[in-house]
């Protein structure tokens, strides 16, 4: 897929320019310089009113190719919709294009890429225009990218090697580019392997998303008229940034992902087996999952649990933000600290998720259930939901946020679920299922607190991780362990079940025995060998829940 010579009508091509100083390496867009010639009233008024910065960076090794052309074109319809427009061209920069040193950080920037990477991190908004050889960028391009994404800048190494994290949040990109291939044929048959190069693997992994892709082609071939065409193309892909945001299917995709990693749906589950077991103590199953309650019951308790995980996002802000160890279970969804939403739309969010529940709560209370109990449940609900980050009463900042969690998670889903199934509170076979379940959810709630010790402290966040120290919040899993095991055994010796032996007793008592043996080796562990993060204890420790709700689902049908 070699370029040719890009034949162009004379209106077509790009300007070329001598590029030396910090106007011209990073220009305005409109030829002569104008805006950076205006007064600096003038330019600070025009500024105002600017809606966003964008840089375009054009990366075909000659200035006068259709690439310039679409970069120019993009640019002058930006700055037309009341954008900053800077270009970057890197023909006209000096640098040298490839990584001598061991590591890309120490190797010096040349001034040239001091100055673009300034512009780049000024940049709401990067356009990237090139053309597509040999499925991939040119050499300038990919040159230019290996120096100035670098360590520190555009990505940061995470402690103890668990990953990286993307320094370039809130960016967005478009990419625009040329070749002599069908568009069709590079996308679908080839799969685009520059693209999603490019895409994810560089841009996304620095942070940047959501990322737009506009191919052209075939150039070489192409008429004055198709050209003009494509023109008009990039100029209405400049009106796709708006309102300091890309506006395109793509960025429609990556709200909706930050969305639904917002939500945290890994956590909801157990709330849902929970929930379920409780009710199918008293109405058998498959005819559980007939009643309407049931599931107005469900939508209510995931919509305070969408409610309440969104406040947590806002209301936990500085110690997310200055978490270094977060992973699959800690460090909340993040959807904030990497700017992918804002804190007003979190909070609506949650407004939103708790008037839903409020549908919910009307749905439930026509049913043939007794009304006080299903208001005081859901009362409780949203009380310790709401209060759990939200001040004044921010239950995980003063230390009770575990218990709220196993209590929310044990006696208050069983209970409700008992509620859905016409059953009144507090009857013995809930607490009998919510007791135990209670106590094996404490350990995992408990581990979870100690990779975001140190933030949870800066931040002023009062967790028992932070009160006890590592040591202590192993102690408190370990002691939590061994209440559950013990309630377990005295219920199973104690209680009729349809649950036979080995579930209700051996497994869970096995499984809680190579948790406290996984705790004890962690709690010897000598301080250089500790890690920050327990993944392996966390997914022992809440794959210990599962004994508690599982069996009693599968068995329920035996139920007298």
């Amino acid at each position: 897929m070699a370029d040719p010579a890009d034949p162009l009508e004379p209106g077509d091509r790009g300007t070329a320019r001598e590029v030396r100083t910090l106007q011209e390496v990073v220009a305005p867009c409109t030829d002569g310089g104008g805006a950076a010639a205006a007064p600096a009233t003038v330019l600070e008024a025009e500024l105002a009113k600017r809606k966003g910065r964008v840089l375009i960076v054009l990366g075909h090794p000659r200035v006068d190719s259709f690439c310039a052309a679409l970069a120019r074109a993009y640019g002058e319809a930006a700055e037309s919709h009341g954008l900053e427009v800077h270009t970057v061209v890197l023909a006209h920069l000096e640098f040298d294009p490839n990584v001598r040193s061991v590591s890309v950080r120490d190797q010096a920037l040349e001034p040239d890429l001091e100055i673009a990477r300034d512009a780049i991190r000024e940049a709401d908004h990067l356009v990237f225009v090139y053309p597509i050889w040999w499925g991939m960028m040119p050499a300038l391009l990919k040159g230019f990218l290996d120096r100035i994404l670098a360590p520190g800048f555009a990505f940061a190494e995470r402690t103890g090697g668990r990953g990286h994290t993307g320094l370039l949040q809130g960016k967005s990109a478009q990419l625009l580019t040329t070749m002599d291939t069908s568009p069709m044929v590079v996308k679908y048959l080839l799969r685009s392997p520059g693209h999603r190069a490019f895409s994810r693997a560089t841009l996304r992994f620095c942070g940047i998303d959501p990322v737009r892709i506009r191919m052209y082609g075939p150039v070489h071939r192409s008429t004055a008229s198709r050209r003009r065409e494509w023109l008009r193309d990039v100029r209405e892909e400049a009106a796709r940034f708006r309102g300091g945001r890309l506006v395109c299917g793509e960025a429609r995709r990556a709200r909706c992902g930050s969305w639904v990693r917002a939500l945290r749906l890994p956590f909801y589950p157990m709330t849902w087996l929970a929930y379920t077991a409780g009710a199918a103590l008293f109405v058998p199953l498959p005819g559980l999952f007939f009643l309407p309650v049931y599931w107005w019951g469900l939508v209510a308790l995931f919509c305070i649990e969408a409610a309440t995980v969104f406040l947590n996002e806002v209301f936990d802000y500085e110690t997310d933000r200055r978490n270094t160890d977060y992973g699959p279970f800690t460090g909340g969804s993040r959807v904030l600290v990497d700017r992918k939403l804002s804190r007003r739309e979190l909070q609506n969010g949650a407004v939103i998720a708790l008037a839903l529940s409020l549908v919910a709560l009307g749905a439930i209370l026509l049913q043939p259930i007794p009304a006080g109990p299903v208001l005081l449940a859901y009362g409780v609900a949203v009380f310790l939901g709401v209060g759990y980050t939200v001040p004044p009463l921010a239950f995980s900042h003063r230390g009770a946020g575990e218990l709220v969690v196993a209590f929310t998670q044990s006696f208050l889903a069983v209970q409700v679920g008992a509620l859905a199934a016409g059953e009144d509170l507090l009857h013995p076979e809930t607490a009998r299922l919510a007791l135990p379940l209670f106590f094996a959810v404490l350990p995992s709630i408990t581990l979870a607190g100690v990779p975001d010790r140190l933030a949870d402290e800066a931040a002023g966040k009062k967790t028992i991780a932070v009160r006890l120290g590592r040591s202590g919040a192993l102690l408190i899993a370990f002691g939590a362990t061994v209440a559950a095991m013990g309630v377990t055994a005295w219920i199973g010796v104690t209680t009729a079940s349809p649950v036979p032996e080995p579930w209700r007793m051996t497994g869970p008592l096995a499984h809680g025995a190579i948790l406290l043996w996984r705790l004890l080796a962690a709690l010897r562990l000598p301080g250089c060998r500790q890690r920050p993060r327990l993944d392996g204890l966390m997914v022992l420790s809440l794959a210990y829940l599962f004994w508690y709700v599982l069996p009693p689902l599968w068995f329920a049908g035996e139920r007298g």
